[in-house]
C-alpha cells in the first residue's frame, strides 16, 4: 500500500500553516528522540488527535503525511508510540499505516478520556519513562484536565494547538450575550473552570453606564499560559506563537510546555521559525 493511500477515509484539508505545525513538532522530535535516547531513558511519543495519517493541501490537492506518520520515520525511534482519533475510519488508517509496528498502538477513542485514564498513568517518571505530546484539535475540544494529567507525570512534555479562530468567533464575542451555550461551555471545558470570561471582560465606566469590554485575544492567551504555570503545574511554558496564513492572519497559536528549561528554548527557536509562510511560496 502506498504511503499517501486515502482510499478508505476522509483526510483532512489542510494549510500552510497545519504544514508549519507539522514540521514544528517532526523537527523537535528528532533531537528529543536522540536526547532520550542518549540517557537511556524510555521514550514515548503521544498524539491525542492523530488523524488519519494522511492530509490534502486545499491549494493544490496534494496528499502531505501528517506529524504522526512524520514522527514514525525519525531515527533513532521511540520506545512506544500511541496514536488516537475518535473517527473509526481515520483510526484504522493509522492502524494499516503502523502495520508490522509491534512498537505502536492505535486506539479509537476520545483523547480527554483515553489520555489521563489510560496512557499518562503509563509514563512513570520514576521508571525512567518520558513522552513529548502532541495536542492538536482543530477547534475548542481539549479538556483541561487532559493538561493537568500531563503535568502531574512530571515526565511529558506537549504542544498544545489553541484553537485561536474557533475562540475568537465564538467565545469571545463582543458582546457576551450572544455566545451560545455550547460554546461557551466548550471554552470553559479547555480553560478549567468560567475564570476565563474575568479574563475576557471587564466593566468600564461609560458616560451614563457601566459598559462591558471584550480584552484583545492576547490577554485572553496570556491569562491560559499563566495557568499552564500556576494550575495545571508545568514548570516552563513558551511564549504562545501566533501562526500566520498568507493574509497575515492568526489562525491559531502553539504553545509549548514542560518542565525543562533546554527543551523550551529548542522548541521556541524551532516555532518561530516556522512562524510565518515561507517566502518562497
Amino acid at each position: 500500500m502506498s504511503d499517501l493511500e486515502i482510499d478508505d477515509f476522509e483526510p483532512d484539508e489542510i494549510g500552510d500553516w497545519t504544514e508549519r505545525k507539522i514540521r514544528i513538532v517532526s523537527k523537535y522530535a528528532k533531537p528529543y528522540a536522540q536526547i532520550i535516547s542518549s540517557h537511556n531513558l524510555h521514550g514515548y511519543y503521544i498524539d491525542g488527535f492523530s488523524g488519519g495519517g494522511v492530509h490534502i493541501k486545499k491549494d493544490t490537492g496534494e496528499r502531505v503525511l501528517s506529524t504522526a506518520r512524520r514522527i514514525l520515520q525519525i531515527e533513532p525511534k521511540f520506545e512506544r508510540y500511541v496514536f488516537i482519533d475518535f473517527d473509526q475510519q481515520k483510526s484504522d488508517a493509522m492502524r494499516r499505516a503502523c502495520n508490522g509496528r509491534s512498537d505502536a498502538q492505535v486506539i479509537c477513542g476520545d483523547a480527554n478520556e483515553v489520555l489521563p485514564k489510560t496512557v499518562f498513568p503509563q509514563i512513570r517518571f520514576d521508571e525512567y519513562k518520558r513522552a513529548l505530546c502532541f495536542l492538536d484539535p482543530y477547534k475548542m475540544l481539549l479538556d483541561w484536565q487532559v493538561l493537568c494529567a500531563a503535568a502531574a507525570t512530571k515526565a511529558i512534555e506537549a504542544f498544545i494547538h489553541f484553537p485561536t479562530q474557533d475562540v475568537n468567533r465564538n467565545a469571545l464575542r463582543h458582546e457576551r450575550s450572544k455566545v451560545r451555550e455550547e460554546d461557551r461551555s466548550r471554552m470553559t471545558r479547555m480553560w478549567g473552570d468560567d475564570s476565563w470570561e474575568a479574563a475576557a471582560y471587564s466593566s468600564q465606566q461609560g458616560l451614563f453606564e457601566k459598559m462591558e469590554e471584550r480584552a484583545p485575544i492576547s490577554s485572553v492567551i496570556e491569562a491560559f499560559r499563566n495557568r499552564l504555570k500556576k494550575v495545571a503545574g508545568f514548570k516552563y511554558v513558551s511564549e504562545a506563537l501566533p501562526m500566520f496564513n498568507r493574509k497575515n492572519g492568526i489562525v491559531y497559536h502553539l504553545i509549548f510546555v514542560t518542565q525543562n528549561a533546554t527543551a523550551v528554548r529548542i522548541a521556541t527557536e524551532i516555532m518561530e521559525a516556522e512562524q510565518r509562510p515561507h517566502s518562497d511560496g
